[in-house]
């Protein structure tokens, strides 16, 4: 049983993770890459073919599995808005009919702690289904065509050129890069797009592993047009809860109503209600 929420200039060719002495980061992982104008019938975009390689993951009846794009703080749906835990929770029970006896959370990271006492997002949802067991990933997800995957932990990302991302057909894919090219591409994306910006600070989230600059790149797309980003970066402040992060929240959810974003307009509700 299978459920999917993935999505899907001149690049630095490395890509840096964030600093953070709570994930086992070491080494360098090389991506292939090529080059749609040289080869087009053999080579790829990443979106599509994360598509396809999901597409070949084994299902089961007893096993729900659920693919989405990742950090080892939060998952995206996608359009590339946080979902909540409950939110997950919520929408996962609809398929535990008695069958299942487990669940696959695949996405990069999932299956590990960010921070010592901090559950992993696997165990997070695991409680919110009344401890049905919850397995997750241990580090940057890569898929292969047969559904197969293993994970890294490299500390640096390189590739050759730069842009979006595409692979050679047949390729490994790292899911973390599907959705993180835009964050390496950040300095050549129009800096008044703000569904480019949105998608570029997701990027930071999920690929560099940089939550504190994709909060920042939230907030910039927020303030020029994108009511996903503000959701986003309203939910990234309720959730660290600092001093004056629920009043900043409240603004950004406050902006994204304005913008039509239902659920913004849901969640300021039952914030204001809290109160």
């Amino acid at each position: 049983m299978r459920t999917s929420a993935l999505l899907l200039c001149l690049l630095v060719p490395a890509a840096q993770a964030c600093e953070t002495s709570h994930l086992p980061l070491s080494g360098t992982a090389t991506v292939p890459t090529c080059s749609p104008q040289q080869d087009p019938e053999n080579c790829i975009y990443a979106g599509k073919a994360l598509y396809q390689y999901m597409d070949a993951l084994p299902d089961s009846d007893d096993v729900l599995t659920i693919g989405l794009h990742a950090s080892p703080w939060r998952v995206y749906d996608g359009a590339m808005r946080i979902l909540t835990i409950d939110e997950l929770a919520t929408s996962s029970r609809t398929s535990l009919n008695g069958k299942v006896k487990r669940v696959e959370l695949i996405g990069s990271w999932t299956g590990v702690s960010p921070a010592p006492g901090t559950p992993s997002l696997a165990q997070r949802l695991s409680d919110a289904l009344g401890g049905i067991p919850v397995t997750g990933e241990d580090g940057f997800l890569w898929l292969s065509k047969d559904g197969s995957r293993r994970t890294t932990r490299q500390a640096f990302t390189l590739r050759e050129g730069g842009g979006s991302y595409f692979l050679p057909k047949d390729q490994d894919l790292l899911v973390s890069l599907a959705a993180g090219w835009f964050a390496q591409a950040e300095d050549v994306l129009p800096d008044d797009d703000a569904n480019l910006q949105m998608l570029a600070a997701a990027g930071k989230d999920i690929f560099l592993l940089c939550p504190d600059d994709a909060l920042v790149g939230f907030e910039h797309a927020a303030g020029i047009g994108s009511a996903i980003a503000a959701y986003n970066a309203a939910i990234m402040r309720l959730e660290r809860g600092g001093t004056g992060d629920r009043t900043a929240a409240l603004a950004l959810l406050e902006q994204a109503a304005v913008l039509g974003d239902e659920k913004s307009k849901a969640l300021l509700s039952l914030e204001k209600a809290s109160k």
